[in-house]
C-alpha cells in the first residue's frame, strides 16, 4: 500500500501544468454543475412548474444533446481545445444563470438544449485533451484522478448547495429567492472554471494534421482497422447504456419504495456511494498494473453483477445498502479504464468526434430503456428491471471480451511493480 500511495503522489507531483489546470477546471465545473443539478428541479417546482414540464425539459435536453453531439465534436477541430473548453463552460454558466433568473417555460427549453450542446462540446474536448497532455505510462492514473476529482466535487457541491438556501434565508431571502441565489452561485463557480481553462497552453487543434503535432515517442500506434473497432465500441456502449437505463436511474425510488427509507437515509446512502466511487476509481490503476486491463474490466464488472442481483432479491435494507455500494465501486473501477481505452482506439485527430459518438450510443440507448424500466417498475416492481440490467451488463462483458481481447492494450502484460512516472514538459 505504501508503494501505491508513493506512486499516486509521484503522479500528482509530476503532472504537467496543463494537466493541473485541467483537473482544477474540472473540479470547479463539477462544483457548479453539482449545485445546479441538486436544486434546479426544486427551484422550478417552487416557481410553479410541475413534474410533467420537468419531464419534457429533461427529455428535450437529452434529444438536443444527441442531435448536436457530432457537430460539437467537429467544432473542437476548428476552435482548438483551449477555446472549446472556454466557450463551453462560459455558455453553461451564462445559460444556467438565465434559467435561474427567467423561469419561462419556452426559454427554459431553449436554454436546456443549449446547455446540453455545451456539455457535449466540453466532453468532446476534455478527455481527448487529457490524452494529449499525458504519456501512456501515467495516463491510467490521470484518468482515475480526473474521475475522482469530478465525483468528489459532486459530493462537496451537494453539501455546500444544501447550506446555501439556509444561509440566504437568514439574510432575509424568500424560499424561491434563496433557491435562485443558490443556482446563481453554482453558475459563478462554473464561470470560475473559464479563467482556469483560459490559462491552458493550447497545442495544435485536435483536428490538425498528424504532422502538425507528433505523438509522444512511446505512444502506441493506432490499429489500421480503427473504424471497425470504433463501431464495435459504440455497440458495446449501446448494450451497457440500455442496461443502465433499465434500473439505475430509479435506485433512489428502490430504497424509498421497497424499504420505506427516509430521504435522510437515501441521501446518506448516495453520499457514501460517491465515496466508494472515488475509492473504486483510485483502485483502477493498481488493478491494471497487477492483472492488466482486460482482467480488471472482466473481474470488476462480473463481480458487480452479483451485487446487483443481491439488490434485486434481498428484503433487508442493510444488505441492499452494502450491495449498492459494492456494485457502484466495482463498476466504477472499470470506467476510467474504458474512458481511456476507447480514445486509444482512434487517431488523435478523430478523438473528439469519436468521444461524442460513443456518448451518443450510450445516451440514446439509455433514453429508450429508462422509459421501459419505469413502466416495468410501475407494473412489476424492481426485481425484473434489475435482473434485466444484470443480463445486459453480462452481455456487455461477453461482447467486450470477444471484441477487444486481442487488442494490444488488452494483451499487455502488467509490470511487477509500478512504473516510474516521467516528468512531462509543460
Amino acid at each position: 500500500m505504501q508503494r501505491e500511495l508513493k506512486h499516486l503522489w509521484l503522479s500528482l507531483v509530476n503532472l504537467s501544468a496543463n494537466m493541473r489546470l485541467l483537473l482544477t477546471g474540472a473540479a470547479l465545473l463539477g462544483l457548479g454543475n453539482g449545485i445546479v443539478g441538486t436544486f434546479f428541479n426544486v427551484y422550478l417546482k417552487q416557481a410553479g412548474l410541475g413534474e410533467a414540464f420537468l419531464g419534457r425539459l429533461n427529455s428535450l435536453g437529452t434529444i438536443g444533446s444527441l442531435a448536436l453531439a457530432i457537430p460539437a465534436g467537429l467544432l473542437v477541430a476548428r476552435l482548438g481545445s483551449r477555446m472549446s473548453l472556454v466557450v463551453s463552460c462560459t455558455l453553461i454558466a451564462v445559460m444556467s444563470a438565465l434559467q435561474a433568473g427567467l423561469p419561462v417555460p419556452a426559454l427554459l427549453i431553449v436554454l436546456q438544449i443549449g446547455i446540453s450542446a455545451s456539455n457535449m462540446l466540453y466532453g468532446a474536448t476534455f478527455n481527448p485533451e487529457m490524452m494529449r497532455n499525458t504519456t501512456p505510462q501515467e495516463r491510467q492514473t490521470v484518468f482515475s484522478l480526473a474521475f475522482t476529482v469530478s465525483t468528489f466535487a459532486t459530493v462537496l457541491a451537494s453539501a455546500l448547495g444544501g447550506l446555501l438556501p439556509h444561509a440566504f434565508a437568514l439574510l432575509g431571502a424568500s424560499p424561491l429567492a434563496g433557491l435562485r441565489l443558490t443556482l446563481l452561485a453554482g453558475s459563478v463557480l462554473t464561470l470560475a472554471s473559464v479563467g482556469v481553462f483560459h490559462k491552458l497552453r493550447d497545442g495544435q487543434p485536435l483536428g490538425a494534421s498528424a504532422d502538425a503535432e507528433a505523438p509522444a515517442r512511446d505512444e502506441p500506434p493506432v490499429d489500421p482497422s480503427w473504424k471497425r473497432l470504433a463501431v464495435r465500441y459504440a455497440l458495446v456502449n449501446v448494450i451497457i447504456g440500455f442496461g443502465a437505463g433499465m434500473s439505475i436511474p430509479y435506485l433512489n425510488l428502490y430504497f424509498t419504495d421497497r424499504f420505506h427509507a427516509s430521504t435522510v437515509v437515501v441521501g446518506s446512502l448516495f453520499a457514501m456511494s460517491n465515496v466508494v466511487l472515488c475509492v473504486g476509481a483510485l483502485l483502477a490503476p493498481w488493478l491494471v498494473r497487477r492483472i492488466g486491463q482486460m482482467r480488471t474490466i472482466a473481474g470488476t464488472v462480473g463481480a458487480s453483477l452479483v451485487f446487483l442481483l443481491v439488490m434485486a432479491f434481498t428484503d433487508s435494507l442493510p444488505v441492499a445498502a452494502v450491495a449498492f455500494w459494492m456494485r457502484a465501486g466495482l463498476m466504477m473501477c472499470s470506467t476510467p479504464i474504458t474512458d481511456k481505452f476507447c480514445l486509444e482506439l482512434v487517431p488523435p485527430e478523430r478523438r473528439s468526434v469519436a468521444h461524442n459518438a460513443f456518448q451518443m450510443a450510450w445516451t440514446g440507448a439509455w433514453a429508450v430503456s429508462t422509459a421501459i424500466g419505469g413502466w416495468l417498475i410501475q407494473t412489476t416492481g424492481f426485481r425484473l428491471p434489475m435482473i434485466l440490467t444484470a443480463c445486459a451488463y453480462g452481455l456487455y462483458l461477453v461482447v467486450f471480451v470477444a471484441f477487444f481481447r486481442a487488442h494490444p492494450a488488452m494483451r499487455h502484460t502488467p509490470a511487477a511493480a509500478p512504473a516510474a512516472i516521467p516528468v512531462q514538459a509543460d
